[in-house]
């Protein structure tokens, strides 16, 4: 999936994460970590490729992962997921849990939308078997088009529901 799929997907999963705990909001600034830690975390796995949107921008980090590890391995795995949500905890920090949880629901969602295309993720890794949903598509095609739309409005109805009906 392309950046803009990944960016939806991790602010619909952090929505969707809130709708379901039922987390009422809480200060603005554990929103915005919240938040941005799902948009951050939503573009992480793809360090390993050098030509994605954050592996332009870290260009050695992602050059030394993909040819460490490969492609849709190590990062798109139960093991990103794991060092998400255990490195917030190795800081002293107010945030911790805004930061770890928005991380978590970042690559989570952007597992599962990789998993929904031709190539799929090793979801198992170290394990060599590449998990790919039933139903799927390629990389920048239409179909990716509606998925990303369908996500916009998920993310937009979850949003309302956390935002504006819950205060009333």
């Amino acid at each position: 999936m392309k950046s803009n799929t990944h960016l939806l997907g991790g602010v619909a999963a952090a929505a969707l994460y809130k709708t379901a705990t039922d987390l009422p909001p809480d200060t603005l600034h554990h929103e915005l970590t919240f938040f941005g830690a799902a948009v951050l975390g939503s573009l992480l796995p793809d360090l390993c490729h050098p030509g994605s949107y954050l592996g332009k921008k870290t260009s050695f980090l992602s050059k030394t992962i993909s040819k460490t590890f490969g492609h849709r391995t190590i990062t798109h795995s139960w093991v990103m997921i794991l060092l998400v949500m255990m490195l917030p905890n190795w800081i002293d920090w107010t945030y911790e849990g805004s930061l770890s949880m928005g991380l978590a629901a970042g690559v989570i969602s952007h597992i599962i939308l990789d998993a929904a295309t031709s190539r799929g993720v090793q979801l198992f890794y170290p394990l060599p078997f590449r998990f790919r949903f039933p139903l799927y598509t390629k990389t920048g095609t239409k179909t990716e088009n509606n998925i990303a739309t369908i996500i916009s409005l998920i993310a937009a109805v979850l949003m309302i529901h956390i935002y504006i009906v819950a205060i009333f």
